[in-house]
């Protein structure tokens, strides 16, 4: 009995109220309460900043003297872009049922739920001075045709902050049954569910002076071509933080049955005495769960490029059937980050307490969760060049640095707790 009172401390606070409650049951009144509190406090914080300065994009395309010269299509593109997205989720769903019949009884069940979350997003993308020059000129140079050149500069910053929280309690609490005219159950189930959730996030992406050039030269050269010219510099840079967590409690108590003792047969002088019931004591159940959970997700990544170059260069002079291949150049730095953290915690407790007599029973869980994740992925490149001169087949030009780094945290808790007082627990005594 003294290791179940100990082990029933857990829940006191859950009981307090319930054994107050009491004195009012033992008249045949049945006491009934419900408590139900859901707080939640969100911050979501977005901030995305695009700059770009002095971008130019140049086509020049000269025939002079030149019948049926051609002009390809040429596509020159300089993009800043800058995505920022914070968010907050928050699901609470509590149920909470009593059914007192026959009997006197008191139950009393205290549910909060209380979340805290904070996200904040920041993503930043700077581009200054990318350039796109495609020229062509075709002099005395019938049949000259210039192919499709597409030129491209682009820094790009994506970051995410999300928190996602679902909690759910239930609370399900039914004594029924005789009361034996004396005794009444009493039940308490107090529940709490803490989230505390805090998700950063940061992507920033840097170019600086990019520049891309095409030009091609046909000088009394009929028949001359210039093939298709792809130039591309990008600095990218992803970051995501989240924070999602779960959390189920059920409690579901039942005392049934009369709660009064059996007869006790006193024999006296080996002859049998009168027959009766002695003094009833109440069930007294106790269910105290409660969950909390801190997490925090720190991310960064930040990609720098400077002063790139990519340069192609086709010169034809007096040289009839010439022709200049594809060239594709590309720089690119890369950087990504994710830190994430996921928790889920299921808590069951259930607890009967039937037939004859009293008997305590005493659950007591917590499950405690915190997790903290931190990622940083840092790429940079500095002046790469990409040159190709003249008499092109096809080329090929890459110059790439790429940094990934991820942190994530796990937790799953669950607590299964059942107990069955039932039967005669105080048994007939022969005096």
């Amino acid at each position: 009995m003294r290791k179940t009172m100990m082990v029933w401390s857990a829940c006191a606070a859950a009981l307090v109220p319930a054994l107050a409650a009491s004195t009012a049951a033992a008249d045949g009144t049945p006491v009934q309460a419900v408590g139900q509190q859901a707080t939640s406090t969100q911050a979501a914080n977005s901030s995305a900043t695009s700059t770009q300065n002095s971008p130019s994009n140049t086509a020049i395309h000269v025939a002079i003297l030149s019948p049926g010269a051609a002009s390809g299509a040429t596509s020159q593109a300089n993009a800043s872009a800058a995505n920022s997205s914070a968010a907050n989720g928050n699901g609470t769903t509590q149920n909470a049922q009593q059914n007192a019949g026959g009997g006197s009884a008191a139950q009393e069940i205290g549910q909060a739920a209380a979340n805290a979350q904070s996200a904040t997003s920041a993503a930043t993308s700077t581009q200054t001075n990318p350039t796109n020059t495609a020229i062509h000129v075709a002099i005395l140079s019938p049949g000259a045709s210039s192919g499709a050149t597409s030129q491209a500069n682009g820094s790009t910053a994506n970051s995410s902050a999300d928190n996602g929280n679902g909690t759910t309690q239930n609370a399900q609490q039914n004594a029924g049954g005789g009361g034996g005219g004396g005794g009444g159950a009493v039940q308490a189930v107090g529940q709490d569910a803490a989230s505390h959730q805090a998700a950063d996030s940061a992507g920033t992406s840097t170019q600086s002076g990019a520049s891309n050039t095409a030009v091609d030269v046909a000088i009394l050269s009929p028949g001359a071509s210039s093939g298709p010219v792809s130039q591309a510099n990008a600095s990218t840079a992803n970051s995501s933080a989240a924070n999602h967590n779960g959390t189920t409690q059920n409690a579901q108590q039942n005392a049934g049955g009369p709660t009064a003792e059996p007869p006790v047969r006193e024999q006296d002088g080996g002859g049998c005495g009168s027959c009766h019931s002695a003094p009833s004591v109440p069930g007294v159940q106790g269910i105290g769960q409660q969950a909390v959970n801190d997490q925090s997700a720190d991310s960064a990544a930040t990609s720098t490029q400077t002063n790139p170059t990519n340069t192609a260069i086709s010169l034809a002079i007096l040289s009839p059937g010439a022709s200049s291949g594809p060239v594709s150049q590309a720089n690119a730095s890369t950087a990504n980050s994710s830190a994430a953290n996921r928790n889920g915690t299921t808590q069951n407790a259930q607890q009967t307490l039937g037939g004859w007599g009293g008997g305590v029973q005493a659950i007591g869980q917590l499950a405690a969760n915190r997790q903290s994740a931190d990622s940083a992925a840092t790429s940079t490149q500095w002046c790469p060049a990409n040159l190709a001169l003249g008499g092109f087949g096809g080329v090929s030009q890459a110059n790439g640095s790429t940094a990934n780094s991820s942190a994530g945290n796990g937790n799953g808790t669950t607590q299964n707790a059942l107990q069955a007082l039932a039967g005669f627990p105080w048994p007939v005594t022969l005096v």
